[in-house]
């Protein structure tokens, strides 16, 4: 990432974002810091070998959810087939 981001002369926040929404993932980048908003905003399509490096890096993990709304929610919203909550009872009730 940081060899693509010298490269294209973006930050590697950039190229991830660039890749994510390139892919068609929706992304929700968070930051307090006025610059870095700007450079979230300011994205660029990347070549398709640059595409493809940085796919290659999400071969071998797969998909890896950095928050998990069972524990904030109550329910999974990930989960189709059971679309309703798991209990009475909020998180912190446990």
């Amino acid at each position: 990432v940081s060899k693509i981001a010298s490269d294209t002369g973006m930050t590697p926040a950039q190229v991830i974002l660039s890749w994510a929404v390139q892919r068609g993932t929706a992304v929700v980048p968070k930051t307090a810091q006025d610059q870095r908003l700007k450079e979230n905003l300011t994205l660029a399509r990347l070549s398709d070998e640059h595409f493809a490096a940085v796919d290659k890096l999400t071969e071998g993990r797969g998909t890896t959810r950095y928050l998990v709304p069972t524990a904030h929610i109550g329910f999974d919203i990930f989960n189709e087939e059971r679309d309703e909550p798991l209990g009475n009872q909020a998180p912190w009730d446990a």
